[in-house]
């Protein structure tokens, strides 16, 4: 901390404000508030230790503070707002593309008001919804409201003079248009409807986005029965049909809310450094929308899955911009400026607005849900990236760049080591080729060699990487088995016994030359057991069942190779171009330590899942990886692979055992 620094925080006041950290080049690093200036900004340098990562990564760039004093929270909360959509500061947790979200504009400020899809909030007298996410989403709901109720969403400006009398101010395009002659627009320019059925149907239309699809029901339900009962067939008929289409889209609005509540349920997950948000919009008790958002973090690494200042983030970002705030926004955990923020919506929405951490009850399920859908929506997220060749190409070549690589890492196998206290150990081996997952050719391993109930991830891993790297190793595929091993065959396996290494065969060539020569699938060897071990990491298994026809001797134990089962043979013979450990510099010394011993030059290295640290060869520190970059994105996505991969095998021979 530099004198500098230390002046600024002997002198800052004890009153509400907004504080702005810069760095060495006078670019402004983040924004933030506080009701008290002096408590707050001080505690940024304080033990280091009790900070994230990333308020650690922001403190080592401060070189300057400024702050502006204000009258209360409310100002300062409004200050901090326009401030960070001013300047987008690095460290803040900002709105990922916020510019691609889309409103939906009813130009009630004009005589024959217009529906349209617009970027912007303007002040024009016209009523608004959104922001939306899903532009595409929108424009099938306004197709299928276009053939119930057909309004007009051309350019032509129309001015009303009165009873059959509209004139055309600015003519943009002939008209009547197509859409009146097959009956998608009730014709306002050439009056063919009166203001006063115009101006009903868009009333329909704002109650549909409101969320009142019981009024658009009765409003239909009605005309078309008068028109039945005046045996008015067509009329009714058409009726009908607007009331099935209307009914198909309600129907889609599964979730009720108690109580018929007016509601925003908020809740967020964190993954691969990226936040994403899922807000139900609850409305008359009704679920009438469901909208998703991406918050990115630069630079930004460890987080929690209660930050206080990820929630609040969002709230600011999305309700300052929204059209549309509930009397309740319901949110999963508590924030620090709740009072505040509760009377800066009091301010936008004109009346009081409560936020709930809701912990028990309907409120909390209906949390729970939202949590659910913004974890489908990261997975989502995760696999339309990997459907983005740009970004995969990106992410290869970045990684080749970062690591120094001499070529694009095609293939890349990730290994991690799964066990509860030592037992059902396990490992996983997860493959990504051309940046996508190949589940096929994912891997699992039983460790053999950690006594079982005494864990020890380093030596899991020495042998797990050892089987690999020995499948692998060159000398495997010239030796003659017939004068160091017999070979009898039956109908669906053939079995080997006799088994005779010397000090010029080591036993992996040996394992290795029976399974590339046997011409069964299934591959049964009777061996001692002090060479148990030495068979296992070559891929054998034990077995508890021998097949008829085996004769064992005293002192030997059978074990088996599947070929078709354990790998695809020309697949695992395929050299990575990267291998990477979750874990972090012990992990990455066991794979070395086997590499060297095989001589084998496989580029490798390690991720560390808690501060998302990558450790290479020769470094004692981890190297420096943008926390927003497509590369580290696409290691994450790899680990955490492994991680699930590895996890489910373990919970398979955990509930194996607990049946047994």
């Amino acid at each position: 901390m530099n004198q500098k620094i230390q002046n600024i925080l002997k002198n800052l006041p004890r009153k509400p404000g907004v504080y702005r950290f810069y760095n060495g080049e006078n670019n402004l690093l983040y924004v933030g508030k506080a009701i008290n200036l002096a408590h707050r900004v001080k505690s940024y340098f304080q033990k280091t230790h009790k900070l994230s990562q990333r308020i650690q990564k922001l403190v080592s760039q401060i070189e300057d503070i400024e702050y502006t004093v204000v009258g209360s929270e409310l100002e300062a909360l409004i200050l901090e707002t326009n401030l960070i959509k001013e300047n987008r500061p690095k460290y803040n947790i900002l709105m990922k593309d916020d510019k691609n979200y889309v409103y939906l504009k009813i130009t009630q400020n004009e005589d024959f008001p217009r529906v349209l899809i617009v970027r912007n909030v303007l002040n024009d007298g016209a009523l608004y919804f959104g922001p939306k996410t899903a532009s595409g989403k929108l424009k099938k709901t306004l197709d299928v409201l276009k053939k119930i109720f057909p309004y007009r969403h051309c350019n032509l400006f129309l001015k009303y003079e009165g009873p059959g009398k509209v004139i055309v101010t600015k003519k943009t395009m002939k008209y009547p248009c197509l859409d009146f002659h097959i009956k998608r627009c009730i014709g306002p320019c050439v009056c063919a409807c009166t203001k006063g059925e115009y101006a009903e149907m868009i009333k329909q239309i704002i109650n549909f986005f409101k969320g009142k699809g019981d009024k658009i029901i009765e409003s239909l339900v009605k005309p078309m029965n008068e028109a039945a009962g005046e045996k008015n067939f067509e009329k009714a008929a058409a009726l009908r049909d607007k009331l099935h289409a209307i009914n198909e889209i309600l129907e889609k609005q599964i979730i009720s809310a108690p109580t018929g509540e007016e509601m925003d349920i908020i809740n967020y997950v964190y993954q691969l450094g990226r936040i994403y948000f899922t807000l139900f919009i609850i409305r008359d008790g009704k679920l009438i929308d469901q909208e998703n958002f991406i918050f990115k973090m630069d630079d930004s690494g460890e987080t929690t899955s209660e930050d206080s200042e990820i929630l609040e983030s969002f709230l600011n970002q999305y309700y300052e911009n929204s059209t549309d705030i509930p009397k309740k926004i319901i949110i999963p955990h508590e924030i620090e400026g709740k009072n505040p923020f509760e009377e800066w919506l009091k301010v936008l929405k004109g009346r009081k607005v409560e936020l709930i951490a809701a912990q028990k009850g309907d409120k909390n399920k209906l949390l729970e849900l939202a949590l659910k859908n913004a974890k489908i929506f990261a997975d989502t997220s995760r696999a339309r990236w990997q459907g983005d060749e740009n970004k995969r190409k990106k992410a290869l070549e970045e990684l080749k760049n970062i690591l120094s690589l001499s070529s694009i890492p095609k293939r890349i196998e990730c290994y991690d080591i799964s066990h509860i206290s030592g037992t059902n150990q396990v490992a996983s081996m997860a493959v990504f080729e051309n940046g996508i997952p190949e589940n096929k050719k994912y891997r699992r391993f039983k460790i053999r060699t950690v006594k079982e109930g005494k864990p020890d991830d380093f030596a899991a891993m020495l042998e797990v990487i050892k089987r690999r790297l020995l499948y692998l190793s060159e000398s495997k595929s010239s030796i003659k088995i017939k004068n160091y091993a017999k070979k009898q065959m039956f109908d669906d396996f053939c079995f080997y016994n006799e088994i005779k290494p010397s000090k010029d065969i080591k036993i992996k060539e040996l394992a290795f030359g029976i399974i590339d020569k046997a011409p069964k699938n299934r591959v049964y060897v009777s061996v001692k057991k002090n060479l148990i071990s030495d068979f296992e990491a070559c891929g054998f298994q034990e077995i508890k069942k021998i097949p008829g026809g085996i004769q064992l001797k005293r002192g030997e134990q059978c074990l088996l190779f599947n070929k078709k089962k354990y790998f695809e043979e020309n697949e695992f013979r395929k050299i990575p171009d990267l291998i990477v450990f979750d874990g972090g510099k012990g992990q990455l010394s066991q794979g070395l330590k086997i590499a060297k011993e095989f001589k084998m030059n496989i580029p490798m290295i390690s991720l560390a899942k808690k501060n998302e640290e990558v450790y290479i060869p020769e470094k004692s520190f981890p190297i420096d990886i943008p926390k927003n970059s497509e590369a580290l994105y696409l290691l994450q996505q790899i680990r955490d692979e492994a991680h699930r991969f590895a996890i489910a095998y373990h919970q398979k021979l955990r509930e194996k055992g607990l049946i047994q």
